[in-house]
């Protein structure tokens, strides 16, 4: 699976365009909650809007970009 770049403006514009979508702000850190009601046994879980679901975070790479995955193009 491939990977897609966001640069500061278009990561803040994917994220707000995204949050019925599950995406999210974490600091820097660009965070995709997806509902699972197993997600209460998971490392990565995560309780949300009274719900369980497990998290993927695109961190923030050094050179000013976050790599998202492919699969979340049809989203941008």
């Amino acid at each position: 699976m491939g990977v897609f770049s966001l640069d500061y403006k278009s990561a803040h514009e994917f994220v707000e365009k995204n949050k019925k979508n599950g995406f999210f702000w974490d600091g820097y850190t660009i965070v995709k909650w997806t509902r699972n009601d197993d997600g209460y046994m998971q490392k990565n879980g995560m309780f949300r809007n009274n719900k369980w679901g497990y998290i993927l975070k695109y961190k923030l790479k050094d050179n000013g970009t976050w790599d998202i995955s492919d699969k979340y193009a049809r989203y941008n």
